[in-house]
C-alpha cells in the first residue's frame, strides 16, 4: 500500500530525475598528493604534554581516517589520524587538486 505524501503534496507518477552530487573529501585531496612534502598541523585535545604539534614529512599513504608521512630526518613513517587535521601545507610545488568525477 502508498500512503500519500504529507501537508498536500501529491505524487503525479511521474519519474524524478534525480542528480548525483560528487563530493570531493580531505582524503581524496590528499591521496592525490602523495609523494610531496607537507606540513601537518594537528590538534590533540585533553593532551597537556602537546595539544598542538606540526609534522613534517613525506605523504606516503592515504586511508580513510588517516595519512601517513615520514620525517626526512629521522627516516620514521608516522600515522596520523584526519580528525585531529587541522590543515595541511603543501611544501614544495602547488597541490594538485581534485575534479569531481
Amino acid at each position: 500500500m502508498y500512503w500519500s505524501y504529507p501537508y498536500g503534496m501529491n505524487y503525479s507518477g511521474a519519474q524524478v530525475t534525480q542528480q548525483r552530487q560528487e563530493r570531493n573529501f580531505s582524503e581524496d585531496l590528499l591521496q592525490g598528493n602523495t609523494g610531496k612534502r607537507i606540513i601537518a598541523y594537528m590538534t590533540y585535545d585533553g593532551s597537556k604534554e602537546w595539544p598542538n604539534k606540526v609534522f613534517y614529512g613525506v605523504l606516503r599513504q592515504v586511508g580513510r581516517d588517516y595519512f601517513v608521512i615520514r620525517d626526512q630526518e629521522t627516516g620514521k613513517d608516522t600515522m596520523l589520524l584526519n580528525i585531529n587535521l587541522n590543515w595541511v601545507v603543501f611544501e614544495d610545488t602547488p597541490a594538485r587538486l581534485v575534479a569531481p568525477q
